[in-house]
């Protein structure tokens, strides 16, 4: 039986909490529109933007540790339900609130948009979807390929595609109105390097952690090098849009990532504040935008301002996922709230 890895618990909750603060920072600076560019909050969302990528990491990364590289039977149906049912869901309250379609054409239109064309917060759902086919069709190939060549290509190829999407115009035809339109920032070759990560780190995982303080100032050197990168890019206005789909984010992320693990190697215990969020987190990534939002202006202090939201969010999103899990069928709309207790943890 596969034992708890303790740095999931801190990675998906951390992730979690990133990507709230960061959609909170947004919503503030666009009800303060009188705030410059490079201010200390655009800072913190730039240092925060591997937080879905780190998310969608840990998906693969739990399917190659636990399956290897093959899927279990059973495996879609399962995941169609918990992740399925409340994608479709959700997506239809976006598809009803904020576009308020009058006939069944401009519902499909509206549907399509926030489902399938990356136009709601519920795309990271259809990235995990395209890992778990990756997995199916590639699991055992990849099993016999050497982890490094593969990774060092998939950062080079993944920050290419997001660096041609940034640099050149978009062609005008239907490839070009994908790739270079909203819906090229859900295909998997802006992630692919998030799903080899974690397939071999997953796939070789034992003798991963086993060697990783041996390359500590490798992934030293790594994260501050990236992190020197990130500034350049965005400071001298290569790459200055904030978010997860930027040229620079793959080797963050990477650089990250490796060092939750090797954090991880030292420091193992996980508090019950992490454990709980963990806990919630699909939950909290999947409803929080619907709160934010809604939200005016809490406080004239910016700081104050994006706390409020943040904490607020948090909050409503864990009560209302707590009040329908109360119902059999609550997990289905909102998602489920996973039962790992504290004590079986540590």
């Amino acid at each position: 039986m596969k034992k708890f890895i303790s740095v999931i618990f801190w990675m998906r909750a951390i992730s979690c909490l990133g990507v709230v603060l960061t959609h909170s920072i947004s919503i503030t600076l666009g009800q303060n529109p009188n705030l410059e560019k490079n201010e200390w909050p655009t800072y913190v969302q730039i240092f925060l933007m591997f937080s879905t990528p780190t998310f969608v990491f840990i998906t693969e990364f739990l399917n190659a540790y636990i399956y290897g590289g093959k899927l279990k039977k059973g495996f879609f149906k399962k995941r169609l339900l918990i992740l399925g049912v409340p994608y479709i869901f959700v997506n239809l309250f976006w598809t009803f609130s904020y576009h308020s379609p009058t006939n069944l054409m401009e519902f499909i239109d509206a549907f399509l948009l926030v489902s399938i064309r990356g136009y709601s917060v519920t795309y990271f759902i259809v990235i995990i979807f395209q890992f778990y086919i990756l997995h199916l069709l590639f699991g055992t190939i990849l099993n016999k390929v050497k982890p490094l060549p593969m990774i060092i290509g998939s950062i080079i190829i993944t920050s290419i595609y997001w660096g041609v999407r940034l640099i050149f115009p978009a062609p005008d035809n239907f490839m070009g109105s994908i790739i270079w339109g909203k819906e090229g920032q859900t295909l998997f070759f802006g992630w692919i390097t998030y799903f080899l990560l974690g397939y071999y780190i997953g796939i070789y995982y034992d003798s991963f952690t086993a060697k990783i303080r041996e390359y500590k100032y490798h992934i030293l050197g790594l994260f501050i090098t990236s992190i020197i990168i990130v500034l350049l890019t965005h400071n001298l206005g290569i790459n200055s849009a904030i978010g997860s789909k930027r040229l620079d984010t793959p080797l963050y992320t990477t650089s990250v990532i490796l060092m939750f693990f090797l954090i991880n190697s030292y420091i193992k215990y996980v508090p019950k504040f992490i454990l709980f969020i963990s806990n919630y987190s699909f939950s909290i990534y999947l409803l929080h935008l619907i709160f934010l939002n809604r939200m005016t202006v809490l406080s004239d202090n910016i700081f104050e301002d994006i706390v409020y939201k943040f904490i607020i969010t948090i909050v409503i999103a864990i009560c209302l996922t707590y009040i329908m899990n109360l119902s059999t069928f609550g997990k289905y709309l909102v998602g489920n709230i996973v039962k790992t207790e504290h004590k079986s943890l540590n």
